[in-house]
């Protein structure tokens, strides 16, 4: 999948990240570019590799594990956002691992998103978490298969852009990452994800490297893709912003809109956010909480519950061509959320500050808050 966009979307953050660390030595290290154009576009990695350590597991009411901060001499810090698409691989064992057995101070890979927010620390989405590593070039690779060819019995995968080509045959080893049903070279196709373990890469164009074994990884769930993308209301985010608080006590017996009752499972949330100051009711004494939030909207909220810190003469908003649409009262907010990296456009140089709010935004800034 040749995937192009504009040059401008690619942050200062990520441009540290696009190299490989010095373990994988026989694979050839990604040259950082140099600055392009505004109407260049440049061609993104299906995913960029990060070595660090892990500092902080960050999980959910249930436990699960949603993002994990790492620290690396090289590359800095990071924010890994964690979603039920990543997949977790032990290395040495060349088979899936048990994200429970993770624990802070390890070290290991973790192949993200190449677009990352401008915040700092910098956030992405992680693709695949990686551990027990190898201490030589044999480490598990993530590829997202961009074409495939069969012939004489070698399946060649065509990977990164174009710009890798993993040959696999009888002595490559198969296994899948969810089970253990036999796996042939004829399933694995294009779109696919895969890990791929191989030594060096021979330097050609494209490169080419014979891989000791493939496992074909799930497909990725576009029903949680598309959750994740899917517009917040304001009772979602009132019990996202109450469990972030540790789901304090709240009476209530005190609330009186209209259309909460006290047994709805966000009252508790919503009784709780309100009392914070962080939202309000209407003023026919409604809430409503199933009310779409725009953008401008929920950053007042998030600007709230950071504590509403105000910035003098902030300039970074005049850039966009719909800074005239931002509401007065969203205005401080708003320039908090750009000048913190939380922001940034919706599309070309539109902020959109009346377009819905998405719970990747919401679990952005919540995630640096914490």
């Amino acid at each position: 999948m040749n995937r192009k966009i504009p040059a401008l979307v690619l942050t200062g953050a990520l441009a540290c990240a696009l190299v490989v660390p010095a373990l994988a030595a026989d694979i050839p290290v990604m040259p950082i570019s140099a600055s392009v154009g505004a109407e260049e576009t440049v061609s993104v990695p299906d995913s960029v590799l990060y070595y660090g350590t892990v500092e902080k597991i960050g999980k959910d009411a249930d436990g699960a594990i949603t993002r994990l901060t790492m620290t690396s001499d090289r590359y800095g810090t990071y924010v890994m956002n964690l979603s039920p698409d990543t997949v977790w691989i032990d290395s040495g064992r060349q088979t899936a691992g048990n994200p429970a057995d993770l624990q802070e101070g390890e070290s290991l890979y973790v192949f993200h998103s190449a677009v990352a927010t401008s915040s700092l620390p910098p956030q992405s989405a992680a693709f695949a978490v990686v551990w027990n590593l190898p201490m030589d070039a044999g480490c598990a690779q993530y590829h997202e298969v961009e074409a495939v060819t069969q012939e004489d019995g070698r399946l060649t995968i065509t990977t990164d852009n174009g710009g890798l080509r993993i040959v696999a045959d009888e002595k490559t080893q198969l296994s899948r990452y969810d089970g253990d049903a036999a796996l042939s070279l004829g399933d694995i196709q294009e779109e696919d994800r895969i890990m791929a373990w191989y030594d060096a890469v021979a330097d050609s164009l494209p490169g080419q490297t014979q891989a000791a074994h493939l496992m074909l990884l799930p497909r990725q769930d576009e029903g949680q893709e598309a959750a994740y993308t899917d517009a917040v209301t304001r009772g979602e985010l009132a019990v996202m912003l109450y469990e972030q608080a540790g789901k304090p006590l709240v009476d209530v017996s005190s609330m009186d809109y209209t259309d909460v009752s006290a047994d709805a499972s966000c009252a508790r949330a919503i009784c709780w956010a309100a009392g914070q100051g962080l939202m309000n009711g209407y003023g026919d004494g409604s809430f409503g909480p199933e009310d779409t939030l725009t953008r401008e909207q929920l950053l007042v909220i998030l600007w709230r519950y950071a504590g509403s810190p105000m910035l003098m003469d902030y300039p970074g908003l005049t850039q966009y061509s719909d800074v005239g649409e931002i509401s007065r009262f969203a205005q401080p907010a708003m320039a908090w959320a750009h000048q913190k990296g939380y922001l940034s456009a919706a599309e070309g140089s539109r902020l959109d500050p009346r377009g819905a709010a998405t719970q990747e935004m919401v679990e952005a800034v919540l995630s640096s808050l914490e």
